[in-house]
């Protein structure tokens, strides 16, 4: 029973059930320390200091920098550090956005 216990945490960890709503690790790899990368719609504006989710997901960035861009997706606002990143989100939100 104990292994399954631990089989079954492990799978979770790794699948990234544990991870915060809006959180991404880098690379989209489990880590103890994430970043939120999906604001609630109206929070965050242009000019403000974020964290760019394709950023996040690709280099694995936990710096917040200057909002030049910003996507409202499935009742989330996401920025964004540049129009190419922008349009690489819209291009394919599932690969960036978070549930």
């Amino acid at each position: 029973m104990k292994t399954k216990y631990i089989a079954w945490a492990t799978a979770a960890v790794l699948l990234g059930c544990n991870q915060p709503q809006g959180a991404v690790t880098p690379a989209g790899t489990p880590s103890a320390v994430s970043v939120k990368v999906a604001y609630d719609t109206g929070t965050i504006k242009k000019g403000d200091k974020g964290h760019c989710v394709v950023c996040a997901v690709k280099e694995g960035s936990k710096e917040s920098e200057p909002v030049a861009e910003t996507v409202d997706y499935q009742g989330k606002t996401y920025v964004f550090c540049n129009e190419s990143e922008k349009a690489e989100f819209i291009a394919d939100p599932g690969k960036y956005a978070t549930r």
